[in-house]
């Protein structure tokens, strides 16, 4: 009786394990169905429409690069070797020619001047010697 109790239970083990087998070859059945007809309604894409496909889809929003209004006013101050500031120029600077085309650099300011330290002119020191 002993054999035949353990016998049944490998049966039913055998049989349980082909039940669990036979569903899980059931459920993928329809998963291959479903993109095997997918498969069959698109058409084929070359390599060349999956890039344009791509590049749609990876398109970056459109570049706006904005341009300030170039300033009109600031300074312009002159040192000596000693690293003073000698003048110093403040108000409207007008660029007309900046060099780049080989020709002389043209600037037009109007302003007002300051000056911080006295300039020594050496020419007049040695007239006045």
């Amino acid at each position: 009786m002993r054999r035949h109790r353990r016998e049944n239970k490998v049966l039913k083990l055998l049989v349980q394990s082909v039940e669990v087998l036979t569903i899980c070859i059931l459920g993928i059945i329809p998963i291959m169905l479903l993109i095997w007809w997918r498969s069959q309604i698109m058409p084929p894409q070359t390599d060349e429409q999956v890039a344009a496909i791509m590049q749609q889809e990876q398109q970056a929003e459109p570049l706006v690069i904005e341009m300030p209004e170039p300033a009109t006013k600031g300074s312009i101050r002159v040192f000596d070797y000693d690293g003073c500031c000698i003048y110093a120029y403040y108000g409207e600077i007008v660029i007309n020619n900046d060099g780049k085309d080989g020709k002389e650099i043209d600037i037009e300011c109007a302003g007002y001047l300051e000056g911080y330290e006295e300039h020594k002119d050496t020419e007049r020191e040695a007239d006045n010697e």
